[in-house]
């Protein structure tokens, strides 16, 4: 049986060229960052067909929307996390959702996502995979490795994550408030 849950993204901007990572294009961060502004750059990448058309260190925001749980190893988020690093600025930032679903478990979500301009999109996220852990602490341990996490959120098996690009701050801009 699956669950609704309900994302309110509309108070959601991302800033700057914006790079969308996901299996599946539901058009929502397009939505978001075209709200925001019309003239920012927006690349949709789906796979390692298309990692090879991306620019590095031209972003400074990437999205991942409900996808990394379709990567069952840990190598191959870890893989992701990398081409992340090279494509993202010095200051580059990471917004990520995901299902937090542990090894050997199954999770069926109905999400109704609301965001400006067209009420809801719907969503079904089928996490089936027994040997995928796409969980919020194995998520966080990779993220760690090359982002600073800013904000992190857990909820009705979802969660969200904001992080920063490590070496954005040294720690004079931090300790002198900067």
């Amino acid at each position: 049986m699956s669950k609704e849950i309900f994302i309110n993204l509309e108070k959601e901007a991302f800033m700057g060229n914006v790079l969308d990572i996901g299996i599946e294009n539901h058009g929502i961060v397009y939505e978001l960052c075209k709200v925001t502004d019309d003239n920012l750059t927006i690349d949709y990448i789906s796979g390692e067909k298309d990692k090879g058309r991306i620019q590095k260190k031209y972003y400074d925001s990437c999205v991942i929307f409900f996808s990394l749980f379709e990567i069952v190893s840990a190598y191959g988020k870890n893989n992701l996390m990398k081409d992340i690093i090279s494509f993202l600025k010095k200051d580059g930032t990471i917004y990520l959702w995901d299902v937090d679903k542990p090894r050997f478990k199954s999770v069926f979500i109905k999400l109704k996502v609301v965001v400006p301009r067209q009420g809801f999109k719907q969503v079904k996220i089928n996490a089936t995979n027994p040997f995928t852990d796409a969980s919020c602490r194995t998520t966080c341990k990779i993220l760690k490795q090359y982002f600073d996490i800013i904000d992190l959120k857990q909820s009705d098996n979802i969660y969200y994550i904001k992080a920063q690009k490590k070496g954005s701050f040294s720690r004079e801009d931090i300790t002198d408030g900067h």
